[in-house]
């Protein structure tokens, strides 16, 4: 089953290969000064599959329902802290990763990180440590795992220049701004980039853009193929320091 879905997911990029290009010859080629044109972005219908948006309404359920039960505080914190041994030796113990290309995981929605957590379990996200360790934990242990550290507190970081955050902050606001947020902190379960490590977003915004299938996002695939290496390392940088 998860090889079936690596492999669909390969194809689902081939699929959207030549509509990505489509929209994308109307935009500046990387290089080039003027400020990037990323079309106008559809409605969450269509950046989102129907089944997708079904799977977050649910994993929103399941989170609601956990943190509504009186003594799911303290289940929540003794079950995280026993589950997440392995995990801290990457994302570190404050969800603050020190390890470079690993993302940090402190204050992230967590319907989009319980989701994560979900695509590695079932094969629609591939990590040879992450997809076998989220295959190990139950279903209610994942959602306590996301609100474990949503709860945490992110830190930003200070790498990059003004000149370089406020090249970031343009093509964030064009690109980047109606889904994951004004302040980088998420909306409607997209992921957090509010003090994301920018070696971390650089390397996803690449796999995007590479169409491997390791991402499968077809908006996220126009967005950055539409960026040359110097915007993906300016906008990445411009939200490390957002909180």
């Amino acid at each position: 089953m998860k090889i079936k879905n690596q492999h669909q997911g390969v194809k689902s990029y081939r699929l959207i290969k030549h509509f990505t290009f489509a929209l994308l010859i109307f935009s500046p080629l990387p290089g080039i000064t003027e400020p990037i044109a990323i079309p106008e972005p559809p409605d969450q219908g269509v950046k989102l599959e129907e089944k997708d948006i079904k799977a977050r309404e649910q994993l929103t359920k399941m989170i609601d329902e956990i943190v509504e039960d009186p003594e799911a505080s303290e289940r929540i914190t003794q079950t995280a802290q026993e589950r997440t041994i392995f995990c801290n030796v990457c994302h570190g113990k404050d969800g603050n990763s020190k390890r470079p290309g690993v993302p940090n995981l402190a204050a992230q929605n967590p319907v989009y990180l319980l989701d994560q957590i979900q695509r590695f379990a079932d094969g629609r996200r591939y990590d040879r440590s992450m997809s076998s360790l989220a295959e190990s934990f139950t279903e209610e242990e994942k959602a306590m795992l996301a609100i474990y550290y949503s709860k945490m507190e992110a830190k930003p970081s200070d790498i990059g220049d003004p000149e370089q955050w406020a090249r970031g902050k343009k093509v964030y606001d064009i690109g980047c701004a109606q889904c994951h947020g004004e302040n980088g902190r998420g909306e409607k379960g997209y992921a957090r980039l509010a003090s994301q490590k920018p070696d971390y977003v650089v390397k996803m915004l690449k796999e995007f853009k590479s169409y491997t299938g390791r991402r499968a996002n077809p908006w996220m695939t126009v967005v950055a193929a539409s960026l040359s290496d110097e915007e993906m390392a300016a906008v990445a940088a411009y939200v490390s320091t957002l909180q």
